[in-house]
């Protein structure tokens, strides 16, 4: 990723020509990688596609994909909406083996004729999109509105009638599936590692107490935003009579200090900044997560009932592919976004300086990946 991105130009030629800054889980840098270490693979490839294509392929017979996940790959120029002539001349991948990218609303094709398809022949199939756009979509979410998805991984997006182009790289200027753009930031942890924290301590996840002196700052898969892949977890301010669910709050605080960050970056200037936090994910139903999250957040807090939004953004694009409409507008008739709004409450500034202070002392010691305690 390093490479690719100095061999062409730096962080502002990617992102102002794909949208987002080169990362090892984009396509671009995989099959870069690829070239290198095994190029009897690359020889032999007739077809690149990523998983959905995949299946779009395996029902239709043709080689679609859509400009969510083709903007996701590295190699498709968000400006022209085209794959990238340069880039992939860099990376030695012929065009051919691309799939031809559909736009939204635009039919991918037709069920083909198998023995093994439990489809009737002839049924129409959408292009499909990536998981985080379908979410988006399944919540019918206009420009502006804030999300953050408590996983494995924590990301936090909102849709934006902006292209975006971060030279930083926490961005990733990310297509939606309806027209727009989905500005999106990822961090690798989140719910797993603060589950760790809890495992190692012997507690309950939910068991957390308050404490104003402890900083854990829960990198333990090396970290993406910030951009430390090397780094380990750090725990600073232990004292006698600091206690594991003092601990175990600070591990939340981290996580849920390193998506704020990313958050400020993903809106735009005029979003506003009183709407309600979308909560969703795995984490977003723990009592502590939400606490955690209106607390370092100051905003009001709100937790659809819906649960498998991702499945329900791909119900809203095949409703709108048979009916002509927005399927966001669908999503929004269906009322997925519904769920309790929870007040909010004074943004904690203190607990926020000072992770954001022992972040940057410890800047030196992430960035070589020492194992720090």
């Amino acid at each position: 990723a390093h490479r690719l991105t100095e061999e062409l130009g730096g962080t502002k030629f990617w992102a102002e020509r794909t949208g987002s800054v080169p990362a090892a889980s984009f396509t671009v840098t995989k099959w870069a990688w690829l070239a290198e270490h095994e190029p009897e693979a690359v020889r032999a490839a007739r077809a690149v596609r990523l998983p959905h294509d995949y299946l779009t392929e395996r029902l239709t017979g043709q080689g679609t994909t859509d400009r969510g996940d083709a903007s996701g790959t590295g190699w498709w120029a968000s400006g022209t909406e085209a794959y990238d002539e340069e880039i992939l001349a860099h990376v030695g991948l012929d065009p051919a083996l691309l799939p031809r990218v559909v736009r939204p609303g635009e039919v991918a094709g037709t069920v083909r004729e198998s023995h093994d398809l439990p489809f009737s022949k002839g049924t129409l199939v959408a292009c499909g999109t990536g998981d985080n756009a379908a979410a988006a979509l399944g919540l019918g979410i206009r420009p502006g509105t804030p999300v953050m998805s408590l996983g494995t991984s924590g990301t936090v997006y909102a849709v934006s009638r902006r292209r975006p182009a971060d030279p930083t790289g926490t961005v990733a200027g990310f297509a939606d599936a309806r027209g727009d753009w989905l500005p999106l930031a990822c961090t690798l942890n989140c719910t797993l590692a603060v589950d760790r924290v809890a495992t190692l301590l012997g507690l309950d996840r939910e068991a957390v107490q308050p404490g104003d002196g402890v900083t854990l700052l829960p990198f333990l898969d090396g970290e993406r935003t910030p951009n430390l892949p090397h780094a380990s977890g750090l725990l600073h301010g232990l004292r006698h009579d600091t206690t594991g669910g003092q601990l175990l709050q600070a591990a939340y605080d981290g996580a849920v200090h390193s998506l704020l960050g990313a958050l400020d970056r993903v809106l735009d200037e005029d979003a506003d900044p009183s709407a309600p936090l979308l909560l969703i994910g795995g984490g977003a139903r723990g009592a502590a997560w939400q606490r955690t999250v209106r607390r370092l957040s100051g905003r009001p807090v709100q937790v659809p009932e819906a649960r498998e939004l991702v499945a329900l953004g791909a119900a809203a694009q095949a409703a709108g592919l048979l009916t002509g409409e927005d399927p966001a507008a669908v999503a929004r008739r269906w009322d997925t976004a519904a769920g309790p709004v929870l007040e909010a409450v004074e943004r904690d500034e203190e607990t926020l300086a000072r992770i954001a202070g022992v972040l940057s002392d410890a800047a030196p010691l992430l960035e070589r990946g020492t194992d720090t305690a």
